[in-house]
């Protein structure tokens, strides 16, 4: 017995003394005789998720929670470590359960929370907050929850309320401070936004997730001033399986070192997708670089492009992305590796950088072909086309989407005909406003404006001009050479710019500014198209 209070006692000093190592080799011990002794599975499990190895915390939790599930500290923890590990719906399931077990716990309605944030629920998210609140006035991260719901509904001005609270609370709780300078950006005020990250760095209780998490976001800050330079090199702190879900650039690993420009002699080089397929596009302007100083690259891609990149990039090896389940590459036939969006480090570290010659993504003559005889009978119009949403069947109205409502002057103009490039179910939305104005949209049914990408930019490039909002269509466009007329708000892809889009010189931005919809920027298209 006294052996066994001398080790309690070693383990608990250790881990207050954040030693969790050390605990986790006397826990080892214990558990070895005793494999189902709850107390010490929690613990363990602890200091797992304080050296933020979080499968080895998530096992410890399960086993305690399937030894005995009406655990409230085990069940609380293991959400926790599910929540790390990107389980979200499990995550859900059982702090749901919790709640049945203990209505008013408050560590579930804070974790609940973070759960129905990262699946996109944020009125969920927004009554669990201020139910925390009703829990624990005074617990700064119950007022920061409720600053990220009410981000999340694009009430900013509420939200820089609620995180301030949170911070008057506790000045040194660093998700408040990453949020304050995120709505401080959101509203304009890039160097506010800026100097509270480069403050937040000096934080003495700072995790090295935190750390980088502030520096990527940080990163994002300075491409927003034009600063590229510094913005590129905090831009690649955005890896790991540590950083939120929703913030991480990818979750992906290798084994093999990532590639930073330098020569790579008889070494081969795999570029490897990351994020949405705009930003991949985009990015994939600087593939021209690489195809024209190196060579043995291997690049991976969204296998909507996979046709249209091989004719583009004719001297790299072009495969699908693959990935396999444990997140690692699925062939090894590489000595070194970059993301797709860590090129721009390396070859766009100035604006001037972007005034050079791109060539346009290589469509097929036969896609272009066939909607040119589809177009021929309406030659006598300027042809538009249109996207007013991203892809979502159903999504919150904000600031960077519009309505097809909201384009009512615009589809009356005459001198037009319009062409839909709204991909995803929005025929209702069509018939509507062609019923409404008596007019006619464009759009086949044999063409699938979501994956059929090679006949999208055929369609595309027999257009005299897009407008859209901020989705993917941008950049397809943009990579075809046509004018478009981006609806957007003042974004990190702009760098800093005003009047021009530095990705594609074919592009024009309508900026909407803190407090405009972009919608409100519709009205000057018929003008901007035919002054063009």
């Amino acid at each position: 017995m006294i052996n066994n209070i001398k080790t309690l006692n070693t383990i608990k000093k250790a881990m207050q003394n954040g030693l969790y190592r050390k605990a986790i080799s006397e826990i080892d011990v214990i558990l070895k005789n005793d494999p189902n002794n709850v107390s010490y599975l929690i613990i363990r499990g602890e200091a797992y998720l304080r050296i933020e190895n979080f499968d080895n915390a998530l096992i410890d939790y399960a086993k305690a929670v399937e030894i005995d599930n009406k655990n409230i500290k085990a069940l609380v923890n293991f959400a926790v470590a599910l929540i790390r590990c990107s389980r979200h719906n499990d995550a859900k399931d059982i702090l749901e359960y919790l709640l049945e077990l203990e209505p008013n716990n408050f560590d579930a309605h804070i974790n609940l929370c973070n759960v129905y944030q990262s699946l996109g629920k944020s009125e969920k998210c927004l009554q669990l907050s201020l139910r925390a609140i009703e829990i624990r006035p005074s617990e700064s991260v119950s007022y920061n929850n409720l600053g990220t719901a009410f981000a999340d509904l694009n009430m900013m001005k509420e939200a820089k309320e609620a995180y301030a609270i949170a911070n008057q609370l506790d000045p040194a709780y660093i998700p408040t401070v990453i949020n304050l300078a995120q709505v401080q950006i959101k509203l304009g005020n890039y160097k506010d936004g800026a100097l509270l990250y480069e403050n937040a760095l000096g934080l003495k209780k700072i995790t090295k997730s935190e750390k980088c998490l502030i520096k990527y976001y940080l990163g994002y800050a300075y491409l927003n001033t034009g600063n590229l330079e510094k913005g590129w090199d905090y831009y690649e702190f955005g890896y790991g399986y540590t950083l939120p879900v929703n913030a991480a650039r990818s979750s992906r690993k290798f084994n093999q070192p990532r590639w930073n420009g330098e020569d790579l002699g008889d070494k081969r080089l795999l570029i490897w997708r990351e994020q949405g397929l705009g930003d991949e596009i985009e990015f994939a302007t600087c593939l021209h670089d690489v195809q024209n100083n190196f060579s043995n690259i291997i690049l991976e891609c969204e296998p909507r492009l996979l046709n249209i990149f091989k004719e583009t990039f004719s001297k790299f090896e072009v495969r699908p992305e693959s990935v396999g389940e444990d997140l690692y590459p699925l062939y090894e036939d590489f000595d070194v590796q970059c993301a797709i969006g860590s090129l721009p480090k390396i070859f766009r570290r100035s604006l001037e950088s972007f005034n050079k010659y791109v060539p346009q993504l290589k469509v097929p003559q036969s896609s272009i072909d066939t909607f040119k005889n589809r177009l021929d009978p309406y030659k006598n119009k300027k042809l538009i086309g249109i996207c007013w949403r991203s892809g979502l069947i159903s999504i919150q109205r904000n600031d960077n989407y519009t309505s097809l409502s909201d384009w009512g002057d615009l589809l009356i103009n005459k001198q037009f005909q319009f062409v839909n490039l709204q991909y995803g179910d929005c025929e209702i939305e069509i018939e509507e406003i062609e019923t409404s104005l008596g007019i006619t949209v464009l759009r086949w049914k044999d063409l699938d404006l979501k994956n059929d990408l090679e006949n999208v930019m055929g369609l595309i490039s027999n257009l005299n001009a897009v407008v859209t909002v901020g989705t993917a269509v941008s950049s397809l466009a943009g990579s075809c050479g046509v004018t478009t007329y981006l609806l957007i708000k003042r974004s990190w892809v702009l760098l800093g710019e005003t009047n021009k889009y530095p990705w594609y010189e074919c592009v024009k931005p309508l900026v909407a500014e803190f407090g405009e919809h972009v919608a409100s920027k519709i009205k000057l298209i018929p003008d901007l198209i035919l002054k063009n």
